[in-house]
């Protein structure tokens, strides 16, 4: 079903949420549970599977997102293609599940159970077809489904994990991927069917191939830092550098939920050579991203220390410096990202999307192994070098851009006042940690009160993204209220 942009960023972003809620209860519940070593364990576990998931999963869904934004109106070619993509997916994690086993069994000769537990997920991935979901916009179908398996999950976490067994958590969140996955394939297999006459996987092997080589360059970041920490600087650090990089991440998804739903029209837009339609939805779409997006970072670069402190109940004060370091990193990389999903990829300029990441994604290898050397290779450094990667990336992307188009914007004076505005989070601080108040009512007060006060300076600015969707939304809730009295 296809719906408005603004509604499926109001279910896109009511997924990001419950992404990201649940963890946020699973996540303290279970560094609480868990011993420090049993987590570090099973933080370098799950960074290595989420490497092989990532080859064997990722080239599929880019692919799959933007071939069928081209041709999700014709029923015949979309259930030819699903069948063909389904199989080139199940094909790759049969293949990389076998890398798995080599690596973890006859390389490294693995005897914890966690390593094994967590390979289930390859049973979920193997039947990923999320990529459908999101082209064909069933965002309405995405959020029922992953609110039901994460509370089944939730409840499940609080009843059976209660003392320091990480494969048994492990065990249930390989449960919790494969249903939601397994659920997903079974509503689009009933709904678009699959067809087998005209099956030709191999005519998709050169565009996905160039999809996979991507996918593979971007591995040579966050997921280099992991592996690299892991075999060179030991589980402990791992864990240092995963939780901050998760909290920053979790932020940035939700307020991404504003841009990616608008992905297949954005690819479509451009694609029927509508580019001044394509200029106006994406230079929206950026700044309405800003404007939500930089005041979270700065509050959490202020508020690192009471964050790292609620999360981690004080076993991780050494990932306080990596907060706030990746705050720097998550925002040069959605700067990255806004430029490579709205305008390169839809633009088919898949070469300059390589070449770019190529050098930023070895440049970050590289410094890693000479922080190595040098003795210096810990969760901050790690995370310095990220930042350094993208923001060779976005400057690159930027400057590509600036050749091919024109009129597409990035950074602005507004977003210049966005930063501003949200230094307003400084004196709300000082005020609050005068109040006699606990750790989380004084962060949850501290955040409120500067969420009215960033409003309140865009409304007294005349903000024009801030006041055209604020009216949008009085206008559509206005709407929804004369309808129900009817």
């Amino acid at each position: 079903m296809k719906f408005s942009l603004r509604l499926n960023a109001v279910l896109k972003l009511l997924l990001s949420v419950a992404n990201v809620l649940i963890p946020f209860f699973v996540g303290p519940y279970i560094i609480r549970t868990l011993s420090r070593p049993s987590y570090d364990l099973f933080a370098k576990a799950s960074a290595e599977i989420q490497l092989f998931l990532a080859l064997a999963t990722g080239a599929v869904h880019v692919y799959g997102v933007r071939m069928i934004s081209r041709i999700r109106k014709e029923k015949e070619k979309v259930a030819l293609f699903f069948s063909e993509l389904f199989a080139i997916g199940l094909l790759l994690n049969l293949l990389f599940l076998g890398m798995y086993v080599f690596y973890a069994r006859i390389i490294n000769r693995y005897r914890d159970a966690v390593h094994y537990v967590l390979a289930l997920q390859f049973l979920g991935s193997a039947i990923q077809v999320e990529w459908l979901n999101e082209a064909e916009e069933n965002f309405l179908f995405i959020t029922a489904k992953s609110f039901a398996v994460k509370a089944i999950y939730l409840v499940s976490i609080f009843l059976l994990v209660k003392g320091d067994n990480p494969a048994l958590y492990g065990l249930l969140a390989s449960l919790a991927y494969i249903l939601e996955n397994l659920v997903s394939f079974f509503f689009l297999f009933r709904k678009n069917g699959m067809r087998l006459k005209g099956f030709r996987p191999l005519r998709h092997f050169q565009k996905l191939s160039l999809a996979f080589l991507m996918t593979g360059i971007s591995l040579l970041y966050v997921q280099t830092d992991k592996i690299m920490l892991a075999l060179l600087a030991g589980e402990a650090a791992v864990a240092a550098y995963t939780i901050p990089n998760y909290i920053a991440t979790s932020v940035y998804g939700i307020v991404l939920s504003i841009f990616v739903v608008a992905i297949p029209r954005l690819t479509s837009l451009l694609h029927e050579r509508k580019f001044e339609q394509h200029r106006k939805l994406y230079n929206e779409l950026v700044q309405a991203f800003l404007l939500v997006f930089i005041p979270l970072l700065v509050f959490i670069f202020l508020y690192a220390e009471e964050v790292m402190g609620l999360y981690a109940a004080g076993k991780y004060s050494d990932s306080i410096l990596p907060l706030r370091l990746f705050t720097i990193q998550i925002f040069l990389n959605s700067l990255a990202y806004l430029q490579k999903e709205g305008v390169l990829y839809p633009a088919e300029k898949e070469r300059a999307i390589i070449v770019f990441n190529l050098i930023g994604g070895l440049f970050n290898l590289l410094a890693n192994f000479l922080l190595f050397f040098l003795g210096r290779l810990n969760p901050a450094t790690a995370v310095a070098t990220l930042i350094v990667s993208y923001l060779l990336v976005t400057v690159s992307f930027r400057i590509y851009i600036g050749r091919i188009a024109r009129g597409l914007g990035l950074l602005n004076f507004r977003s210049l006042t966005y930063f501003l505005f949200s230094l307003s989070s400084v004196p709300v601080k000082r005020l609050v940690s005068r109040l006699p108040l606990p750790g989380l009512a004084s962060l949850t007060l501290a955040f409120a009160l500067f969420i009215l006060l960033y409003f309140a300076l865009l409304f007294l600015a005349k903000d024009r993204v801030f006041l055209g969707n604020l009216r949008t939304s009085v206008r559509k809730a206005k709407e929804f209220l004369l309808r129900n009295k009817e």
